[in-house]
């Protein structure tokens, strides 16, 4: 085994114990003769003669970092359809090769540069990025490029879905910045209205959050709603009294 396949093993193996019970679950009737498993094939990256429990935990890894099933990279179809884990069919297996060499080779620089043993290494793994993902975009991204394509209340619609089905994991950031951070895209991209519907949004979770009161208060300067702008910071200040950035703003805007 090359030292850069040993360095990627060593990285995703979590735990033997896993791998076995993972085992013991696959399906029936894939194997050799007797039933044994066959040997895995089309091997590229990892290393050809890999112990088969590796194999199934490296593999669980990757199952459990993106949130998916096997079949979302190999090819896995219905009873009495086409089983072969060799393929190299789907898009998505062939992006995995590229991520795993791109993995190996960060982890290898990282131990380089930082000059930290490899025991102290906090190692880059396909959840770091993925966090329970297929495809890691920040929620402030997701919500930014679904009000320029569909409007605001679809962004709206699709929060709440998105909370609704991953609050509680690591997939998402649903605290109050979670909001706050498209709403000042928006403002940026003068959609001070968009941004308005996100923050009041957020004020159903965080009816006391001053990130998003301070958004409104930008949001109603750009519309040159001075009167709303000065009722926001007002807002904020009665929340958080020693705010010196909301008093100066509010200062200026009451002198105008």
């Amino acid at each position: 085994m090359t030292r850069p396949a040993q360095s990627f093993v060593a990285v995703i193996v979590a735990s033997l114990a896993w791998a076995v019970t993972a085992e013991a679950q696959q399906p029936a009737g894939r194997g050799g003769r007797g039933g044994a498993p066959e040997p895995p094939k089309n091997l590229q990256i990892l290393p050809k003669d890999i112990p088969r429990p590796e194999l199934i935990a490296v593999m669980g890894s990757f199952a459990r970092g993106l949130g998916v099933q096997c079949s979302y990279c190999h090819v896995q179809e219905p009873t009495d359809g086409r089983d072969d884990m060799a393929a190299d069919d789907k898009a998505p297996k062939k992006t995995a090769r590229v991520m795993m060499k791109m993995m190996t080779d960060l982890n290898a620089r990282l131990g380089t540069e930082v000059g930290k043993p490899a025991a102290e290494m906090t190692r880059v793994q396909c959840v770091t990025c993925h966090r329970g993902i297929a495809i890691p975009k920040q929620i402030a991204d997701i919500l930014v490029e679904t009000d320029t394509t569909k409007g605001v209340q679809a962004a709206i619609a699709q929060y709440r879905d998105l909370r609704k089905q991953y609050y509680g994991s690591m997939a998402y950031d649903f605290t109050e910045t979670g909001l706050t951070l498209p709403a000042q895209q928006l403002v940026a991209a003068n959609k001070p209205d968009d941004a308005l519907a996100l923050l009041q949004l957020n004020t159903e979770f965080f009816p006391r959050s001053v990130a998003t009161y301070a958004g409104m208060a930008a949001a109603f300067n750009r519309k040159n709603d001075r009167a709303n702008a000065i009722k926001s910071f007002e807002k904020v200040l009665e929340i958080d009294p020693q705010n010196q950035n909301a008093k100066r703003q509010l200062d200026q805007l009451r002198a105008q």
